[in-house]
């Protein structure tokens, strides 16, 4: 138990300064259209490399290390909102991680078909149906539940309540100022947006340490009756 949240606490604090490092290497767009985004990628390639490796990490992070949550909940208040938030954060997060792959095949396409039938080839593959589904689910629940998980963690008495609305952010926030004043302003305030994430990680290592270990072996005993 001390070794899984130890790592797993590690890892949801990395989240922060993943997301931050895949934000400000992310090759901005010259307008929403597909060929800009297709061009943006190819632009430079290893930078939109190095972004999608880091995009790619901070979903992995996030899918690995949630499931140790449920290590943290004491009594049955907020569980079933928490194991919810949990499951459906971890399986978002894994459908994120996978979409990255195509950052890698939509960098090198313009370079070898040209722009022009970069972009039929990109349209063709984002018609289809299943793709859609995968997308879908994967911003909707690695966006969103991060805050169901976050309120059943409050709900706990894990965290403050501050952290639901918060973790709804760093995907919203980050690109809106990112607009509005300047795209590393916007990387920043996304990454703060990970604080709750970054705070569950702190409270998963405070677990780890001897003295709580040895409390909650010692509770343990009373709670299951043995």
């Amino acid at each position: 138990m001390t070794n899984l949240r130890r790592l797993a606490g590690a890892t949801l604090i990395s989240t922060p300064l993943l997301l931050l490092g895949a934000m400000l290497t992310s090759p901005p767009q010259a307008d929403d259209s597909d060929a800009a985004y297709l061009a943006s990628l190819a632009k430079d390639e290893s930078l939109s490399i190095l972004s999608a490796n880091l995009f790619h990490y901070y979903w992995v992070a996030i899918a690995i290390a949630v499931p140790a949550v449920l290590t943290l909940l004491r009594g049955d208040r907020g569980r079933a909102l928490t194991a919810v938030g949990v499951a459906a954060t971890a399986f978002g997060a894994i459908q994120m991680s996978g979409m990255l792959f195509s950052d890698w095949v939509f960098a090198a396409m313009p370079a070898v078909t040209g722009l022009d039938q970069a972009v039929r080839v990109f349209e063709q593959i984002n018609a289809d149906p299943s793709l859609n589904v995968w997308l879908r689910t994967g911003t909707v629940l690695g966006l969103v539940m991060p805050a169901v998980l976050m309120a059943g963690l409050a709900r706990n008495g894990v965290i403050g309540w501050w952290a639901a609305p918060v973790a709804l952010l760093p995907m919203i926030a980050g690109p809106l100022v990112g607009a509005m004043v300047a795209p590393a302003a916007g990387s920043v305030v996304g990454a703060l947006c990970c604080a709750p994430l970054a705070l569950v990680g702190v409270r998963l290592l405070g677990r780890t340490a001897p003295r709580v270990a040895a409390a909650e072996a010692t509770a343990e005993p009373a709670r299951t009756g043995r």
